[in-house]
């Protein structure tokens, strides 16, 4: 406005000089442009600093630093951000100095990297990052003004730096990752294909077992079968030599030939019935047959087929519990089983010692013990017995005769009857077999001997 009016009044001058009259009247004939012109100064001063202040206070307020240098490179502003960036807080910046002496006062970076350069010829511009002795990063971008000087002006980029590293870093850690998931994967693959070869030969290995256990049990079947024809002959002319049938024996030795001939006869076809039984069991040709009876009357018949040879030995045998005892049980396989448990308790069981069958009824099922008072069995030989063939004397130091297969028929048909048989045993004091039977019936079936009395 101030200048409009300056103009105007040029113009009115220039006007009124071409046409030879005074320009003003009389408040300027007599000094008063000068008075106009001083008043006019005074003024665009005022207006010039007022302008210049809130600039200054612009840039100041400004969160980014800022830094003005003229065509020569010298200072012309600044504002806190840029000396607080660069170290200069307490050094006295004065405009005019040069700009290689400032940075020089200052905190030196550690690195500076250009990212971009000026592209314009018009527009010069020229961005880099700063990494300061504090860990802090800026962005500087520097741009040429029209008269030539530089505006600079500083990001803090630290976050951002900080953050672009954890991405790097994750992505480092990722590429690891992926890296070893597909190692991983790789090695799966190859345990799969191992796994799947192994498979194949544990199928082909098991159908060779199962044929070859197949191929054995029919032989023994067979070989047994062919056994056991010729093996009543010696035991029944045996027998008939034995008792003089067709006339008494004039040598005394050829009756004890031929009552040894007819022992060993049969004991011969005790083992042949024996392998019978576990080829049947392990071919899975033995079906059993329940019935309902009192299973008491078996442990009186197996206790009087044992009595003689426990008689021998001098060996008392008992009975303790129920008197009668009403079950739903194979009968055939009970008594098998509680025979071989009785006979093994008297052939290891010394003269005068005690073997005792325990029957008991607990939460619905049937638990038969066979307990003796025998020579016992180590804790760590236990866990062979119940396996076909094995005995805890090997071949050249067992002092009693057997195969070994009456534990293991018995824990096979106890087993076939969805029970269990273990063993306890502890040496020179006896041996305890307990079965348990999950078949017995309601308790409204168990009497005691008391309550028959």
């Amino acid at each position: 406005m101030v200048r409009a009016k300056i103009a105007r009044r040029l113009a009115v001058k220039r006007t009124a000089e071409r046409n030879g009259e005074q320009p003003f009247p009389d408040k300027l004939a007599i000094g008063g442009w000068s008075k106009f012109y001083t008043q006019l100064k005074t003024r665009l001063g005022k207006i010039t600093e007022v302008e210049t202040n809130r600039l200054a206070n612009a840039v100041e307020a400004l969160p980014d630093s800022f830094a003005l240098w003229d065509s020569k490179n010298n200072l012309v502003t600044c504002n806190a951000r840029f000396r607080e960036f660069f170290g200069l807080l307490d050094v006295g910046l004065v405009p005019g100095m040069s700009r290689r002496l400032v940075m020089s006062m200052g905190t030196k970076p550690v690195r500076s990297t250009v990212i971009e350069k000026p592209t314009n010829q018009t527009l010069q511009s020229t961005s880099f990052e700063v990494l300061m002795s504090d860990g802090r990063w800026l962005h500087v971008n520097e741009s040429k003004t029209q008269e030539g000087g530089t505006v600079s002006v500083g990001t803090d980029i630290t976050v951002l730096k900080k953050s672009a590293q954890k991405i790097i870093e994750n992505e480092k850690q990722l590429r690891v990752s992926v890296s070893d998931l597909r190692e991983s994967r790789r090695e799966l693959e190859r345990q799969k294909q191992i796994l799947v070869e192994l498979s194949e030969k544990y199928s082909n290995e098991r159908n060779r077992a199962e044929a070859a256990n197949h191929a054995k049990s029919e032989f023994l079947a067979n070989i047994s079968h062919e056994l056991r024809t010729p093996l009543n002959a010696v035991i029944g002319f045996s027998e008939i030599m034995q008792h003089g049938l067709f006339g008494n024996m004039t040598e005394q030795k050829y009756a004890e030939y031929s009552r040894d001939i007819h022992e060993s006869g049969r004991f011969l076809l005790e083992v042949i019935n024996d392998i019978l039984d576990m080829s049947r069991i392990e071919a899975g040709k033995v079906d059993l047959n329940f019935e309902h009876g009192d299973i008491c009357e078996i442990f009186d018949e197996c206790l009087r087929l044992v009595a003689g040879v426990a008689d021998t030995k001098h060996i008392k045998l008992s009975y303790e519990g129920p008197s009668v005892l009403a079950c739903r049980l194979d009968r055939r396989a009970l008594k098998q089983i509680v025979l071989n448990l009785l006979s093994n308790a008297i052939k290891f069981t010394p003269e005068q010692g005690d073997v005792t069958i325990i029957a008991t009824q607990e939460q619905e099922h049937l638990l038969i013990v066979i307990k003796d008072t025998g020579i016992g069995i180590p804790n760590d030989e236990i866990c062979k017995l119940g396996r076909p063939f094995e005995q805890v004397e090997n071949q050249f130091t067992k002092s009693h005769s057997g195969t070994g297969l009456g534990l293991a028929i018995s824990r096979s048909l106890v087993e076939l009857h969805g029970g269990e048989l273990t063993i306890n045993s502890q040496v020179d004091l006896g041996t305890q077999v307990s079965c348990i039977f999950p078949t017995i019936e309601n308790g409204n079936s168990l009497r005691t001997k008391q309550d028959a009395a």
